[in-house]
């Protein structure tokens, strides 16, 4: 049986809880969780001096600690998807982008997470299309991961995060090809290099069904995948919707199903991290509150009905 624990991304914050204390307090006091997963659109580290960056992360981590909170990954966020990252069509951005990671998995490190990473890249469709700088690119980018796994390595942390998206341009994006270029960095990195699943992630216009669905992810890779993203969706994209009773009415994500799929894979530990986006602009901040509650709420039930 899984130990599965209950956290959330803290990407909820930007804008509204920029400051740590408020959303630690809110974590711990308003949701009643204790995991986090570090979104870094809160704290880049490449535009932000290092020095700061430093002195936040402590100052973080100090008071997570006081409040009981664990850091237990730190990852890239919305801000960094909209960028091809270490898929960039230029080697100078690469280049560039190559720092990037190493300079947020060294304040991952000093956050405490237990790994780092999350969203490497996406092709553009120039180069998608012409299959020998397809084949190029990944093979580039498996040497910038496994790289980056010597970073984690060296810094102290368990693994290296690596998640699947929804497009075939940012990979990997079916079942099978995850599989395989999961492997292939395996064999040459240091840290291991591992999943963060997203039960929002399917590719959905993929000729194999399994890989269409959460369940069927779930099924082939959770016990290779210690954070898994959970939020409501349609499986029309990724929506990254709170778990209320609109949205559940909505959306086919059911903690019934995750859960048995999980326990299928054979996993031994995962955190379940709430991924919501939330408008700066359109929600209030009550709104925003009482639906990660409601969702935190539904959650723990559906936890404690499952396991007991």
């Amino acid at each position: 049986m899984a130990q599965v624990k209950l956290g959330i991304n803290n990407c909820f914050a930007l804008g509204r809880f920029p400051e740590p204390e408020e959303w630690i307090r809110v974590v711990k006091d308003e949701l009643g969780l204790e995991y986090v997963q570090f979104c870094f659109d809160l704290l880049d580290p490449i535009i932000i001096d290092w020095e700061l960056v430093e002195e936040k992360c402590r100052f973080i981590r100090e008071k997570a600690e006081q409040k009981g909170i664990i850091i237990d990954t730190a990852v890239t966020g919305e801000v960094a998807h909209r960028f091809n990252l270490l898929l960039d069509p230029d080697p100078g951005m690469r280049r560039c982008y190559l720092r990037w990671y190493e300079k947020m998995i060294r304040a991952a490190h000093l956050l405490g997470a237990r790994g780092s990473g999350i969203y490497m890249g996406t092709m553009s469709d120039k180069d998608w299309q012409a299959p020998a700088r397809r084949d190029y690119l990944i093979d580039v980018l498996l040497e910038e991961i496994a790289y980056l796994s010597f970073i984690a390595d060296r810094g102290g942390e368990e693994y290296l995060l690596w998640e699947p998206m929804s497009l075939p341009r940012e990979l990997p994006s079916t079942i099978d090809e995850t599989k395989k270029l999961l492997d292939r960095v395996n064999q040459r990195s240091h840290a291991p290099v591992k999943l963060c699943l997203d039960v929002g992630h399917g590719y959905y216009r993929s000729p194999d069904p399994k890989d269409q669905t959460a369940e069927g992810w779930l099924r082939e890779l959770a016990h290779l995948s210690p954070s898994i993203h959970i939020q409501q969706t349609d499986r029309k994209g990724s929506r990254h919707w709170p778990f209320t009773k609109e949205y559940n009415a909505l959306g086919v994500i059911e903690p019934q199903k995750v859960l048995e799929a999980i326990e299928q894979s054979g996993a031994e530990e995962v955190v379940l991290v709430f991924e919501f986006f939330f408008s700066a602009h359109a929600l209030s901040d009550e709104i925003v509150l009482s639906s990660m509650k409601e969702s935190a709420e539904y959650w723990q039930e559906a936890l404690t009905k499952f396991y007991g």
